[in-house]
């Protein structure tokens, strides 16, 4: 709360900070031993989050009837130039190549000047300085194939080499070793209910993940969730659907065929009784081919005579016929845009409820940075932050004298 986060900065407060002196009942713990207490407490600390929000949820704060989940980056410990790619370790390659052969043509300038050449040229350094650079570079070419070698066994399109468990995502603009801090706040009071540090690049895969977590602290065995379209995943949206919990989240914007909004896809109807799709002009796709893109299962549906069609250009750009795809998941999709469009008044809460721990979080306390390494570290870390939040929220709704009493 009053940011002073480092092991040796809360060493100091040990020895200055009356509140603190008093709560450690004197006690001053060096940094080594703050430090070590966070590496072994790292559950616990964990843990903390959690039954701070029971506590919240006793004193009526947290009702856990709608929670808003969302994410944001925070920097890990890791500088930029420790972030390896594929591409990255090309073009390493090729660097260390062409400095090799540098310092190649500076030990042959060497030698014709030692054989006595009468077309001389003066060498950069000597033949031995030369010869020592090219062992350097030939080493960090073989410290480079290593690592590529461990990244193409375990099927990395990236390494970090400071903090292995960071990943290189985009923030706020540009591209970082970063974390992807998930939080969910309860409606009432936006107070976060848990969080969760991952290491994926995006929320594309954190849904059903955020919610099952939020159940669990709230004890609740079905909760109403909104999300942003970054979480809009079939396969997510169907596990939190079969569940029977509900989750207003819309979908991502997919690129038309052409700007005419009644051709648009979902002006397309489909019979599931027979599988087929009837067009705006109440033309019949029937079913065509089963494909698969990314990992989902597709049905695609076509009409046999889009030419023959007066208002064929308004429908599709495609030399031939117009196409739909079906999603695995589509019925899942629809069920959760008919819930969604039916409750825009809850969907538009969102952005006033999680906001403000992120902006409290990272805006007014700076805490852009995890000092932390590892995902259960951060994960410690990340905990605090959230502790801090609610801790410094509750003061301001309730005041101290009611904290106390309760």
């Amino acid at each position: 709360m009053n940011r002073t986060r480092s092991s040796r900065k809360l060493e100091t407060e040990t020895k200055r900070n009356i509140e603190l002196i008093w709560l450690l009942g004197n006690l001053t713990p060096d940094h080594g031993t703050i430090s070590k207490f966070v590496k072994d407490n790292k559950e616990a600390l964990r843990k903390t989050l959690k039954k701070f929000t029971s506590m919240l949820k006793d004193w009526s704060l947290i009702e856990g009837e709608l929670v808003v989940i969302d994410g944001t980056k925070i920097k890990a410990q890791n500088s930029q130039k420790n972030i390896i790619t594929l591409n990255k370790i090309e073009k390493l390659n090729a660097y260390y190549d062409e400095q090799i052969e540098k310092y190649m043509k500076e030990i042959e300038k060497d030698e014709k000047i030692d054989s006595n050449n009468d077309d001389l040229e003066i060498p950069i350094i000597s033949s031995k300085e030369a010869t020592k650079k090219i062992e350097d570079y030939l080493n960090r070419k073989n410290e480079i194939e290593n690592v590529k070698q461990e990244m193409i066994k375990d099927d990395l399109s990236q390494k970090t080499l400071t903090d292995s468990e960071c990943r290189h995502m985009k923030n706020n603009g540009k591209f970082e070793a970063c974390y992807n801090m998930q939080i969910s706040v309860d409606s009432k009071n936006k107070l976060i209910v848990d969080c969760d540090v991952v290491n994926d690049i995006n929320d594309l895969n954190q849904l059903s993940n955020m919610i099952k977590i939020s159940k669990e602290t709230l004890n609740k065995e079905n909760i109403k969730s909104i999300a942003d379209t970054g979480y809009y995943n079939g396969k997510d949206i169907k596990d939190v659907l079969s569940k029977k919990d509900t989750v207003y989240i819309k979908p991502q914007t997919t690129k038309k065929s052409t700007n005419e909004e009644e051709y648009s896809k979902e002006k397309f109807i489909y019979v599931k009784e027979k599988d087929y799709y009837i067009c705006p002009e109440g033309q019949i796709l029937n079913f065509k081919e089963n494909t698969s893109k990314d990992g989902v299962k597709y049905r695609r549906y076509q009409f046999n005579d889009c030419n023959s069609c007066k208002n064929k250009d308004k429908c599709t750009t495609a030399q031939g016929n117009r196409t739909i795809s079906r999603s695995e998941y589509e019925e899942y999709y629809e069920e959760v845009a008919k819930i969604t469009n039916e409750n825009n008044d809850i969907y538009k809460l969102r952005k006033t409820i999680v906001e403000h721990p992120f902006g409290t979080i990272k805006g007014n306390w700076g805490y852009t940075i995890f000092y932390r390494r590892g995902l259960k570290s951060v994960n410690a870390e990340g905990a605090l932050f959230c502790v801090a939040y609610n801790l410094k929220r509750a003061i301001n709704i309730l005041g101290i004298k009611e904290i106390l009493i309760n």
